[in-house]
């Protein structure tokens, strides 16, 4: 697997912000963040910077997808994005990282959350029928 090129901090949220319009632009999909501590070549001293990853989770082969019997979709190309926050701008660096995010999930619809209750309610009784 290649290495992952590793954008400045200005440039990994402007990616970040166009990843998460395309993704709610389209009608599903979804975006993985993920952050850990960077490890450190001497594993004595804490590290000192954070690295912080995006990606939108697709796979560049989609065997799995094959099998399902769903509305069939266009592939799309995995992307992913990273960055290297020092410690000491790791502030304003999350400041501007959760507006980003908030401003991505605007277009999110709410879950429906009768349909949830109703089947979990028809599972419920259909379960104490047979119990009893």
């Amino acid at each position: 697997m290649p290495k992952q090129e590793r954008l400045n901090n200005d440039a990994f949220l402007e990616a970040l912000g166009s990843l998460l319009t395309t993704t709610t632009s389209s009608s599903h999909g979804s975006v993985f963040l993920a952050q850990k501590p960077m490890p450190s070549s001497d594993s004595s001293t804490p590290s000192s910077q954070v690295l912080i990853r995006a990606t939108n989770g697709t796979a560049t082969s989609s065997a799995s997808s094959k099998s399902k019997v769903a509305k069939p979709h266009k592939p799309r190309a995995k992307v992913k994005l990273a960055t290297v926050v020092d410690q000491s701008a790791l502030e304003n660096f999350y400041v501007k990282y959760a507006e980003v995010c908030k401003k991505g999930m605007e277009g999110l619809r709410k879950r429906d959350k009768k349909k949830a209750k109703g089947k979990a309610k028809a599972a419920k009784k259909k379960k104490g029928n047979v119990a009893g």
